[in-house]
Order: structure tokens, then C-alpha cells, then sequence
């Protein structure tokens, strides 16, 4: 009976392995399918999640060079305006400068025909006294 008991017992645990062995096949299965259901959906997921960050990096770099492209333009019209200015001071400096050339000029100018003249009544004084001196020269 021992041996019959074996035998059943045996094939009892056969039974009960190969039972185990397909639950585990059964759970490994059903476990790689929920992995690989939540692989998908978190792979999804993450696709949605670039592209949503994708579409924003686009947005701002449009975003910046539009903010960019504004700054350059008022920045243009800025330098376009301090040229202006700058001729125009430049101009003025220049007609500034002009006008104190032409006045030095005159005030030299003026200068020099009041040497002259100081010169000449200084000739003319002493052509006269050298007159004088030279007729009580001659009377004497």
C-alpha cells in the first residue's frame, strides 16, 4: 500500500506542480501584459509630454525673436535718431567753430591796422620832432 500511496502521492505533486507551474505561467502572462499595457500608456504619455514641451520651446523661441526683432528695431530707430542729433550738434560745432575763426580772424585784423596806425603816428611824431630839432638846428 505504501507503494500505491507513493504513487499517488507522487503523481499528487505532479499534479499540483504542473498546476503551480501553469499559475505561475498564467500570472507571468497576465503580469506582462499589465507591464507591457502601462509601458505603452506611460510611453504615450511621455510622447504626449515632448511633444507638449516641444510645441512650447517652439512658442517662446518665436515668442523671444519677436521680442528680439522689436528691441533691434527700436534700437535702430534710437541710433537713428542720435545720428541725427549728433550731425546736428556737429553742424553746430562747426558753424560754432567757423564763427570763432572769422572773429579771431577780425579781432587780429583789427589789431594789426591799430598797430599800424600806432605805428605810423609813432614815425609821424618822431619824423616831426626830428623836423623840429633839426630846424632849431638850423636857426640856432
Amino acid at each position: 500500500m505504501t507503494d500505491i500511496s507513493n504513487v499517488k502521492a507522487q503523481r499528487f505533486k505532479t499534479a499540483e506542480q504542473k498546476r503551480h507551474n501553469f499559475e505561475l505561467k498564467k500570472l507571468r502572462s497576465e503580469n506582462n501584459k499589465i507591464y507591457e499595457s502601462e509601458v505603452k500608456s506611460y510611453e504615450n504619455m511621455l510622447k504626449r509630454m515632448r511633444g507638449e514641451y516641444q510645441s512650447k520651446i517652439t512658442n517662446l523661441e518665436t515668442e523671444l525673436e519677436q521680442n528680439l526683432n522689436g528691441i533691434r528695431q527700436r534700437h535702430k530707430v534710437r541710433l537713428q535718431d542720435e545720428n541725427k542729433r549728433l550731425d546736428e550738434e556737429l553742424k553746430n560745432l562747426k558753424s560754432a567753430h567757423n564763427d570763432q575763426v572769422i572773429e579771431v580772424s577780425e579781432s587780429q585784423n583789427n589789431e594789426l591796422q591799430t598797430m599800424r596806425e600806432s605805428h605810423r603816428n609813432t614815425l609821424e611824431n618822431a619824423r616831426q620832432k626830428f623836423v623840429k630839432e633839426q630846424a632849431k638846428l638850423e636857426t640856432a
